[in-house]
């Protein structure tokens, strides 16, 4: 397994077990947004910092590749964080992006798809000091499965002969972006991450994938059962 996932890993553990007696301690006492977990999603661009594969690709026996990759993609995020203490979270997030078109002719057969991409993550936030009141700065890392697919969509062949490819890498993931907290169970956020994708092997012609991505979120926030979510400092 990657060197740098396992090292974050150990990184996220150590600082959990020295950090979860804090929240014991001074809980009831904390503002409310420092006692509070979240679940929500957040929808934005993924910004390609990698390769881009051959528009058009011909072999020797006429068989045809043509892609239509973007230098930005529509990114979706599905993420839950735990708080251990005022001041971080661990977060584990689920991401999809379709980086572009895919289609191979063999013959009379023809196949059409997508490359899709789909970052798993575990990633440990820290909350620096609050700006303006309400608006809470973090900064974050982590690391997890990036798993890259060559899906197809729609083809003439009745027999499917095609083969879809897919690889993983195992990798680390950086970033930072800011809280705010416009209700007592609800917030807003800007993320922003660095994700280097880089798979052992070709897919789709390139393994460089790594990207930037930017995205807005929604976040619903809660209290474990028994907490005494109404107190405020």
């Amino acid at each position: 397994m990657n060197k740098r996932f396992l090292l974050c890993l150990f990184s996220i553990g150590i600082l959990a077990i020295v950090i979860l007696p804090v929240q014991a301690v001074c809980g009831d006492d904390l503002p409310l947004f420092e006692r509070q977990h979240q679940a929500g999603i957040r929808i934005g661009t993924w910004v390609n910092g990698g390769d881009k594969p051959p528009i058009q690709v011909i072999d020797e026996f006429g068989n045809q590749m043509r892609t239509d990759f973007n230098s930005a993609s529509i990114y979706f995020e599905g993420f839950g964080a735990y708080r251990i203490s005022p001041q971080f979270m661990i977060e584990l997030s689920v991401g999809f992006v379709n980086r572009g078109d895919v289609s191979f002719t063999e013959g009379p057969r023809e196949y059409f798809g997508n490359l899709l991409l789909y970052p798993m993550l575990l990633q440990f936030k820290w909350y620096m000091p609050a700006v303006s009141g309400k608006l809470m700065p973090y900064v974050f890392a982590g690391g997890g499965i990036y798993y890259g697919r060559n899906s197809v969509q729609f083809t003439n062949d009745i027999y499917f002969a095609f083969n879809e490819d897919s690889e993983t890498d195992v990798s680390y993931v950086l970033g930072g972006g800011f809280d705010w907290p416009v209700a007592s169970s609800i917030g807003l956020e800007l993320n922003a991450k660095y994700m280097p994708v880089k798979f052992g092997k070709e897919l789709i012609l390139i393994k460089d994938y790594q990207a930037f991505t930017i995205t807005f979120g929604v976040k619903y926030l809660f209290t474990s059962p028994g907490d005494d979510s109404g107190r405020r400092r």
